[in-house]
C-alpha cells in the first residue's frame, strides 16, 4: 500500500446541518451520518469531528436538547461493543437538524502526483468547528453570500465582454438574461470594488 500525504482543504461553511446516526469509537473522534444543507436543498453527507464540537452542537439546539443528551449519554455509559452507533432516527424519528449554527468544514485534499483516487467528492466533511449564530446573522451572511456570487456574476459578464461577446451573448454566458439580476449583479460588482 502506498502511503499518501493528506492536507486539510481551506474551511468552508454551512449553516445548517441533520444527524441522522454517530457512531462513536475509542478515539476522540465522532463519525455522523446525516445531511448537508445546500442552495439545492439536502444532501446525504457523512462528518467526522470530535467531542467538543459536538457539545457545541448540543448547547445550541433547544427543542430536542435533552433527548439527544440523553441518547449519547445512554450510550457512552452502556457501551458494550466499539464501535456503537446512537440512530437519531429510529429513537427520535427523524434525523436532528442543526440549524442555529455556522459549520466550519474541510475536506481532505491528496498531493498531487499520489496514486489516490478521489472517492467521497463533496459527500464527506470534517468538522473543524461551530458556533453559534442568531437567525439574523445567519439571514446577514446569507445576503452577504448573495451579494459576493452577483458580483462575482458580474465579474463573469466582464471577462465575456473583454473577449469580444457581444452584449446579448455576454449576458447569456454569465446568466444575466434577466434585466432585475444584471442590475443587482452591477451594483453588487460596483460596491465590491468601491467603484
Amino acid at each position: 500500500m502506498k502511503k499518501v500525504s493528506v492536507n486539510i482543504a481551506q474551511t468552508e461553511e454551512a449553516t445548517a446541518i441533520k444527524v441522522g446516526q454517530i457512531i462513536l469509537d475509542d478515539s476522540h473522534y465522532l463519525t455522523i451520518w446525516g445531511y448537508l444543507q445546500t442552495e439545492d436543498g439536502w444532501r446525504k453527507c457523512d462528518f467526522v469531528t470530535n467531542y467538543e464540537v459536538l457539545n457545541t452542537m448540543l448547547r445550541a439546539i433547544e427543542d430536542k436538547s435533552e433527548a439527544v443528551q440523553m441518547a449519547i449519554v445512554q450510550k457512552l455509559e452502556n457501551m458494550e461493543q466499539i464501535p456503537e452507533m446512537i440512530d437519531f432516527e429510529a429513537q427520535l424519528g427523524e434525523a436532528v437538524m442543526f440549524d442555529n449554527l455556522r459549520f466550519y468544514l474541510s475536506k481532505p485534499q491528496f498531493q498531487p502526483g499520489t496514486d489516490y483516487m478521489e472517492y467521497a467528492g463533496d459527500s464527506c466533511y470534517y468538522i473543524r468547528r461551530a458556533e453559534h449564530c442568531t437567525p439574523q446573522e445567519l439571514y446577514a451572511r446569507r445576503i452577504d453570500q448573495c451579494m459576493l456570487n452577483l458580483s462575482k456574476t458580474y465579474e463573469l459578464y466582464l471577462g465575456y465582454l473583454e473577449l469580444e461577446f457581444d452584449e446579448q451573448d455576454a449576458r447569456a454566458e454569465a446568466n444575466l438574461d434577466d434585466d432585475m439580476k444584471y442590475t443587482l449583479a452591477y451594483y453588487a460588482w460596483k460596491q465590491a470594488t468601491g467603484r
